[in-house]
């Protein structure tokens, strides 16, 4: 009896081996098709990132027009020459992100985990950044003079303007970009001050189209009353010679019912 309790307990555990590998194996499996759908997901993902980004930034060539027109605009030959290097600065700029553009689009079917997405939307917020500078000190050479001379010394404290000796070595290029940032948090208090004063221009001009709309109400007003004395003037006037009309018959009359004295 016990023999036979023995060879079904063995049986058992040979049916269980086979069960428990069965089931890893399907644990397996599942995990693998897991994975290629997290890996596939994240090739979705990705893909969609890179549709939002252009395949290559070109605005420096709009820019490189418009100084060309504006140069005479420079009555300070010095300052154009060195916004020019910052115009070069964008270029280069603009090269780096298209090589990072292909390499994201040509490897992220292989490894998306890997591309340098986050480097790519780095340098888009950079070169973003640098055009909106830009766009002022072409813009406001013949326009808001304070506005661009406050860009100006901005990027040029921030060392943006410097030749290429003047840049000591590699690691200030890599540092250019992060200067950026700095001129931006610069320039935020400068744009908010101007947002600020239009405001209180806007406030000004409202309150005095109030004042202007408020004088007119009061001019009709005293239009209003000046008719109104004229027609009370007219029936005084009207009334005083009705008056004098029946005092002048009255008097006819007693003068005619007197008796004649001899």
């Amino acid at each position: 009896m016990e023999e036979i309790d023995m060879i079904n307990i063995e049986k058992e555990f040979i049916k269980f081996d086979k069960i428990n590998y069965e089931l890893n194996l399907t644990n397996s499996k599942i995990s693998i098709v897991e994975n290629s759908k997290e890996f596939n997901q994240l090739i979705i993902n990705r893909e969609k990132e890179l549709r939002s980004f252009s395949s290559q930034a070109i605005g420096s060539v709009m820019f490189y027009n418009q100084l060309n027109e504006k140069y005479d605009l420079f009555d300070d030959k010095n300052k154009f020459n060195k916004i020019i290097r910052f115009l070069e600065h964008i270029e280069n700029k603009e090269k780096r992100y298209r090589e990072l553009y292909i390499e994201c689009t040509k490897n992220y079917t292989l490894n998306p985990k890997e591309i340098p997405i986050y480097d790519l939307k780095k340098e888009k917020n950079e070169i973003d950044i640098s055009y909106n500078l830009l766009s002022i000190l072409t813009n406001d050479v013949n326009g808001d003079v304070v506005n661009f001379n406050k860009v100006y010394n901005n990027l040029e404290d921030a060392g943006l303007f410097m030749t290429v000796p003047e840049k000591i070595n590699q690691q200030y290029l890599s540092e250019i970009s992060s200067k950026l940032d700095n001129v931006i948090q610069g320039l935020k208090v400068l744009f908010q001050s101007l947002e600020e004063t239009n405001r209180s221009l806007r406030d000004i001009e409202q309150n005095t189209n109030e004042m202007s709309s408020n004088m007119y109400d009061v001019t009709n007003h005293l239009w209003d009353i000046s008719s109104n004395l004229k027609d009370v003037g007219s029936s005084i006037n009207a009334n005083n010679l009705l008056t004098g009309i029946q005092t002048f018959e009255l008097y006819q009359i007693n003068k005619n019912t007197k008796p004649n004295k001899k």
